[in-house]
């Protein structure tokens, strides 16, 4: 009786051999190969495209600028030396009654 209703429960299935699901299985794989090699020609080419019209309109990439170091000793916008480390400790405190271990420095501080 089991084997009859194991047999029932297969029956409506449909029914693939070997050969069919490997055809299905490499035409996939190939599919979606040649998907992703086509999207990486697409926008290789418009990234030609747009450095070849960038270079004939003049306009150069921006390259980011580096901040120039200020040299006097109050620091950016009147922050004294301090004023750094009254806050660097103030943190450190901060930091000590949590008994969380932080290694930080503070690097730069602006006024809001």
């Amino acid at each position: 009786m089991k084997a009859n209703l194991l047999a029932s429960l297969f029956e409506n299935w449909p029914k693939f051999d070997i050969g069919e699901g490997a055809f299905y299985a490499v035409f996939g794989f190939l599919f979606v190969f040649f998907g992703i090699v086509l999207l990486i020609l697409i926008f290789t080419g418009l990234g030609k495209i747009m450095s070849i019209r960038n270079a004939k309109t003049g306009k150069k990439e921006k390259k980011p600028a580096v901040p120039e170091k200020k040299t006097s000793e109050s620091g950016e916008a009147g922050v004294t030396p301090e004023l750094v480390a009254v806050l660097t400790a103030a943190i450190a405190a901060y930091y000590e009654d949590e008994n969380v271990q932080c290694d930080f420095v503070v690097r730069r501080i602006k006024k809001l």
